[in-house]
């Protein structure tokens, strides 16, 4: 019984994960077009460190962005001793729940700031976390709450449906978490952990982490080999199934299949589905199926393809997670993180489980609980660097005036401001789940963006 509970959490939690997995290739807000960016050829998608990627003439003037100058109040939420914020997260659906353990890792981010005696000599308060109840109308009088209670940020704002930034940006309002939704993409208030991940279809670049995770998998330079992408019959995941095709190709894979099948109410019979991916190249199945879609089509579809004898490799956004490390459904798949897996062996990755370990012993290290965690990290990075002298304007000065990155060594990849705010950070890890134990296929690593041409 309670095996069943935790994967029905985890499939509600996989609508959300699938969300940010199409979102990697883009929905939703447009941004400008790349001008005079660099075309790149399929080494490009070699695996390279995760910082120090090239933008390849990609630039962003943050003055053209929405919300650059803020006007009200600077030093709301901000005294000599304190620094107050609170989290804006879709937390329950009528599902059940949704971003689970995402406020817990930023809190205990925070705790262990404010053990360590705070930043620039200010410990943080956090406020508590609003819940949308995946409510768009609601996730409005949310986040208006938010700003009534006079935090200096909302961290971490991650919201499944509907639009924050107006409000933030009507109360100047600086806001961090996983960039998933089209809030954190042409705003200048807006900072995801992993860049802006839903531009749109007229967006600068496209998801290069996907060829990247491609030709890892397949080996070699990807000649010869071919990739199916499966994504779920919405218009968001239809685009960014389009673009993160379209990033495996110019990878030098052939894509034969790219196709939005899996109806956005559930998948009940996946036959068709598989009949069509086990003749897609050219009558035989393709060397790598991508399954862009939520948790329960994904096993269906995935159960569908062994018992159809597919012998081929298996990428789902989807497979990461101590809960499902023992879930035979899933071993041998691959999945693409935007950020290094708790088990990476880094000094950072190490820090956060001694940290949960302490100040949250009970819970599990997943993808939410991981955002939360590292969202909280990059707000208290840019506060210690904007130092002492802290408002609206001069935390914008620092993240938007040209020379500010955010990377942890090892554990989140590079994002560079402020061309994140109009493209998503070109990296990812690769894992495969492997007799119960995530293996690493491509270690936290970066290409150059590749523009959207």
């Amino acid at each position: 019984m309670g095996s069943t509970r935790r994967l029905a959490s985890l499939a509600v939690a996989g609508i959300f994960l699938v969300t940010a997995a199409a979102a990697c290739g883009g929905s939703g807000a447009t941004s400008p077009k790349a001008t005079g960016a660099a075309t790149v050829g399929p080494a490009a998608f070699t695996p390279g460190p995760d910082t120090g990627w090239s933008n390849s003439g990609i630039t962003v003037d943050p003055a053209k962005l929405g919300c650059p100058n803020p006007t009200g109040p600077q030093s709301r939420g901000v005294t000599d001793t304190e620094i107050k914020v609170g989290g804006l997260i879709t937390q329950t659906s009528s599902s059940g729940p949704v971003n689970t353990g995402m406020d817990v890792g930023a809190k205990i981010r925070f705790e262990r700031a404010n053990a360590e005696g705070g930043v620039n000599g200010r410990t943080i308060t956090y406020v508590g976390t609003r819940d949308d109840g995946s409510d768009p109308t609601r996730l409005i009088t949310q986040a208006e709450s938010l700003a009534n209670d006079g935090v200096f940020a909302a961290v971490p704002a991650v919201a499944r449906a509907g639009n924050f930034s107006d409000v933030f940006c009507k109360t100047d309002t600086p806001f961090f978490g996983w960039g998933v939704s089209a809030d954190y993409c042409g705003t200048a208030l807006g900072f995801g952990i992993t860049g802006c991940l839903v531009s749109g279809p007229g967006g600068s670049t496209i998801p290069s982490a996907w060829g990247m995770a491609a030709r890892a998998i397949l080996g070699g330079d990807g000649s010869g080999r071919s990739a199916a992408v499966v994504g779920v019959d919405l218009d968001s995941a239809v685009n960014g199934v389009k673009l993160s095709a379209k990033a495996i190709k110019a990878s030098g894979i052939a894509v034969p299949y790219v196709e939005n099948p899996v109806p956005a109410s559930g998948l009940n019979d996946p036959t068709a589905i598989v009949n069509a991916l086990m003749h897609a190249n050219h009558g035989a199945p393709p060397d790598l199926v991508v399954t862009i879609v939520d948790f329960s089509p994904a096993i269906k579809i995935i159960d569908a393809l062994r018992a159809a004898g597919y012998q081929g490799k298996i990428l789902t956004p989807l497979g990461y997670d101590p809960r499902l490390a023992g879930f035979k459904d899933l071993d041998g798949t691959y999945t693409l993180l935007q950020w290094a897996p708790a088990e990476s062996g880094s000094a950072a990755d190490d820090q956060m489980r001694a940290d949960f370990a302490k100040y949250a012993p009970s819970e599990p290290i997943g993808l939410t609980a991981m955002a939360g965690y590292w969202s909280a990290d990059m707000f208290l990075d840019a506060v210690r660097k904007t130092g002492r002298d802290l408002t609206v304007a001069s935390l914008l000065k620092t993240l938007n005036g040209g020379g500010y990155s955010y990377n942890v060594a090892g554990a989140v990849a590079q994002t560079q401001w402020p061309v994140n705010h109009t493209a998503s950070a070109p990296c990812a890890a690769v894992v495969q789940l492997s007799g119960g134990k995530y293996l690493p296929t491509v270690k936290l690593s970066c290409t150059p963006l590749v523009a959207n041409q």
